[in-house]
Formats: C-alpha cells, sequence, structure tokens
C-alpha cells in the first residue's frame, strides 16, 4: 500500500500557503540562518507563503542560508 504524500513528510513541518490553483502548498517549511524568514521553496510567486527560489536563495534577504524547519 502507497504511502500518501503527508505521511511521508510527518516529521518535518509543511507549509500551509496557498499555490496558484488555489490548493493547499504541503511543500518542506525552511528557515533563513540570516534573517528568520520562514516559508518553503518554490519557483517565483508559486506560493503564498514562499521564502526560497528553486536555488536555495533567501527572497527576502538573499543569503544562501537556508536550513530545514523544526
Amino acid at each position: 500500500m502507497a504511502l500518501a504524500y503527508d505521511q511521508l513528510k510527518t516529521a518535518l513541518s509543511l507549509c500551509t500557503g496557498t499555490r496558484k490553483a488555489g490548493q493547499q502548498c504541503n511543500g518542506t517549511l525552511y528557515l533563513c540562518g540570516e534573517c528568520g524568514a520562514r516559508g518553503c521553496k518554490q519557483n517565483q510567486g508559486t506560493c503564498t507563503e514562499q521564502a526560497f527560489d528553486v536555488l536555495d536563495k533567501c527572497i527576502k534577504c538573499g543569503a544562501h542560508a537556508m536550513q530545514v524547519a523544526g
């Protein structure tokens, strides 16, 4: 039996932002080690709670200090 996406990521904090199509994001949450920004990693403008671009760069401060949020 296959596990649901949410079950696979139960040990991680999941993003509660909204995607463009209206569904919940559920991406992994990350924290910026420089400025403290917290959010998911997506293509630019994909999620309302996005904090990092696909190259791990913080959208708020520009640092490459992405860490998995606890």
